[in-house]
C-alpha cells in the first residue's frame, strides 16, 4: 500500500528560476533514491505539492519540508492510502504557473490541454491540485 500526501505552503520570498532549479534538483535526487514520486506546482509564492510512496519515506520528508526555512504556512491538505502511484514516472514533476520554464527538466505540459477535456488521469489530478490555488489554498 502506498501513501499520498498533499500540502500547500508560501515561499518567504519570490522564487527565481535558479531557486526553482536548485529546489527541483534537490527534490529529484532525494526522491529517486527514496522511490518517491509526485508533482510540485508554484504560483505567486505558493507551492502545492503531492508526494507519494511508502509512508515511512513520505512522512519524514514532509517533516523536513515543514522545517525548511524557504517557506512557511505549511498546511496539510490531504493524506490517504492508495494502491497505485498517480505519477509513477515522475520523481518530481514540476510546473511554474508564473512562467514557462523552458528547458527545465521535468516541466509538465499536462496543463496545456483544455480544462474540459483532460488528456490523462494525471492531467485530471493536476487540475484538482490547481483548484487549491483558485480557492486561495
Amino acid at each position: 500500500m502506498l501513501f499520498s500526501l498533499v500540502y500547500t505552503s508560501r515561499a518567504v520570498a519570490p522564487m527565481t528560476r535558479d531557486d526553482l532549479r536548485g529546489l527541483l534538483h534537490q527534490a529529484r535526487t532525494h526522491n529517486t533514491s527514496a522511490r518517491l514520486t509526485g508533482i510540485l506546482l508554484y504560483r505567486n509564492q505558493t507551492f502545492v505539492q503531492l508526494l507519494e510512496g511508502q509512508r515511512n519515506r513520505v512522512e519524514p520528508l514532509y517533516e523536513a519540508i515543514r522545517r525548511d526555512p524557504r517557506h512557511h504556512e505549511v498546511t496539510t491538505v490531504s493524506t490517504h492510502e492508495q494502491l497505485d502511484r498517480q505519477f509513477p514516472d515522475w520523481s518530481m514533476a514540476f510546473d511554474n504557473l508564473d512562467e514557462e520554464p523552458v528547458g527545465l527538466p521535468g516541466y509538465s505540459d499536462l496543463l496545456q490541454a483544455p480544462r474540459s477535456s483532460p488528456s490523462s488521469a494525471e492531467a485530471g489530478l493536476v487540475r484538482e491540485l490547481l483548484e487549491l490555488f483558485d480557492r486561495g489554498r
